[in-house]
Order: C-alpha cells, then structure tokens, then sequence
C-alpha cells in the first residue's frame, strides 16, 4: 500500500457504518486538483474524488468533528477494494487513514482532547 496525504472537503457528512464488530466512518473527499503551465495555475476542469475510511475511536471522532464542506487534510494508505459479484464486480481506490485534521489554511478550530481511561483500576 501507498503512503498517500490529500487536501480538500467533504462531499458530505461522514457516514458511520458497522461491518461486522468493526466500525467504519466513511469520507468522500473532494479535491480540486490542476498543474502550472507556462507559470500559472491552471484547475482540472474535474475535481478529483477520493474515498477514505476511519476506523474505531478514530473514526468516532471524525464523525463527531467534521461535517459536509469542511476543509480537511489527510493522511493514509491507499489500496484498492472491490464489492459486487463476480459477474457485476466493481473496483475502487480508497485510502484507510491514519490521520485527519481540518486544514488550518482555510478553517479555524476549537480542540477538545478525549478524556483518557482511568488506569488506576
């Protein structure tokens, strides 16, 4: 798996799934992505679209934190899934992220820290 870091917003609200034991909250990321030409910034005309899970606590908090439009920046590994039957089976990049955090560039935030566990149990 790539290491891979994205800029954008959400697409929409992060949506909390259970497979299984496991939950998942997953993020549709839209990034606007383009190149320099002959020295100025030229935008794709399409954004580029990226998928992106968080798992267990992590992906709690996402799903508390961020909503559709916020800007985000995020860290994580790509790999490529696939879903359907054999006969209508469909293949897509998604990137399990390590880390996400609103992009300081173009929102301010408050932080609350998660209460730790009591360890003196």
């Amino acid at each position: 798996m790539s290491v891979r870091t994205i800029t954008g917003n959400l697409a929409a609200d992060p949506e909390v799934v259970q497979a299984g034991s496991i939950q998942i909250t997953k993020l549709r990321v839209i990034e606007n992505t383009g190149e320099y030409r002959q020295g100025k910034w030229q935008a794709h005309e399409t954004p580029t679209t990226h998928f992106v899970e968080a798992r267990f606590e992590f992906g709690e908090n996402v799903a508390a934190s961020l909503r559709k439009g916020d800007a985000v920046v995020i860290t994580g590994r790509e790999h490529t899934s696939s879903w359907g039957d054999e006969g209508n089976k469909q293949y897509g990049r998604i990137i399990e992220a390590d880390t996400i955090g609103a992009d300081l560039a173009r929102a301010t935030v408050t932080v609350i820290r998660n209460a730790r566990p009591d360890t003196n149990q």
